[in-house]
């Protein structure tokens, strides 16, 4: 079956991202395109028809736990892209990481021993965070946006496997090669404007703390800093989920950086509360399930450490690529799982609002 263009998923220009659009009618679609009819079997005993479920969810608004069931199908339907590519993305970006990890560890642990033994200083301290931190820095920004693409390029199968279809690599690079560079560009917009929004906010507060001269100055740096933290966590959350549904805007419809990115904002107004509600859930419970698959291997790590020598510069690299492994682990199976959320989020979003369920219906049964 030929994969799925943007057709279906251009928005109708009579009807903008905030507004309901005119009624639609769907087309008739024939019984042999969907099968047996699947839904809620306490809907069917009351006589309203099930929503049609040609892929891993139905083609109707969504719940939660419908989007976590769709994200698990559609991890299911498709392992070997889902998979296969966030392996190749999370083993690049954890080497990367990995390197930046070990320097910064092996020179901390060399400042704390130099202080320990009197022999360091406060120069020494910051002589070592300006050599190893921005490395690590750099490391942590070039992941963030990694993931980003990544989730992008994902939500394509998920987008197929919304009307049952599966996508191979060779289409999946056809569908996105044009819009790689934009998506990366999108990625490091966003990721720049989450850091500048922590930078903005904590700078008032660190300036007070390093300029004070007294206990009181001190005591005022700290109420500062405290506020600038609550501050930028409250504006990274509004601008994380305002801003959570560009790439699939992007990939899906086509759009522009500028255009993803207001797309985007249109979607979610209304809709705020229910859909931080929904990614902080997912989110806490992919980390949780991430850190479960690690700890094991920080175990290891540990006793490894230990056994080849702690400070130790083998000890450092054997210790960190042992706890990189159980982070590689859960991440390649946890990235997935996070694209196919928002990816039906979006899903979800337009069909709420715009109707979307109805071209999928049309886009179906071809």
């Amino acid at each position: 079956m030929a994969a799925m263009g943007t057709d279906q998923w251009q928005r109708p220009d009579d009807s903008p991202g905030d507004q309901p659009p005119a009624p639609l009618t769907p087309a008739p679609v024939p019984s042999s395109g969907w099968g047996a009819p699947q839904g809620d079997p306490g809907q069917q005993s009351w006589g309203v028809p099930a929503a049609p479920r040609p892929g891993i969810v139905p083609l109707r608004p969504l719940g939660l736990g419908e989007i976590w069931d769709g994200a698990f199908r559609g991890f299911r339907q498709n392992p070997k892209v889902m998979v296969g590519l966030s392996a190749v993305v999370v083993t690049a970006t954890s080497l990367v990481s990995l390197v930046a990890s070990v320097f910064f560890t092996r020179d901390v642990v060399g400042l704390a021993n130099s202080l320990e033994a009197g022999t360091g200083s406060v120069d020494d301290v910051f002589s070592t965070l300006q050599s190893s931190a921005p490395l690590l820095v750099l490391s942590a920004l070039l992941q963030a946006i990694a993931v980003l693409v990544l989730n992008g390029m994902l939500i394509v199968s998920v987008s197929e496997a919304v009307l049952g279809r599966r996508i191979g690599f060779g289409d999946l690079w056809a569908r996105c090669r044009a819009r790689v560079l934009p998506l990366v560009g999108l990625s490091v917009l966003i990721t720049l404007v989450s850091a500048l929004v922590w930078v903005v906010l904590l700078a008032p507060g660190v300036l007070v703390l390093v300029f004070a001269g007294s206990d009181v100055g001190t005591g005022v740096g700290v109420l500062v800093t405290l506020l600038g933290a609550l501050a930028a966590l409250a504006g990274w959350a509004w601008f994380w989920v305002k801003s959570s549904m560009a790439s699939p805007a992007m990939l899906l419809e086509g759009l522009g950086i500028r255009a993803s990115l207001a797309r985007s904002f249109r979607l979610t107004r209304r809709s705020f509360w229910r859909l931080f509600g929904i990614q902080l859930l997912t989110l806490v419970v992919v980390q949780f399930a991430v850190g479960a698959v690690s700890v094991p291997f920080g175990v290891v790590g540990g006793v490894l450490g230990a056994t080849l020598g702690a400070g130790g510069t083998g000890a450092i690299v054997a210790q960190n690529a042992v706890q990189t492994v159980g982070q590689m682990a859960g991440s390649i199976v946890a990235y997935p799982f996070l694209a196919s959320v928002t990816a039906l989020l979006y899903v979800d979003l337009r069909m709420r609002r715009e109707g979307l369920d109805v071209e999928l219906h049309r886009a179906s049964a071809r």
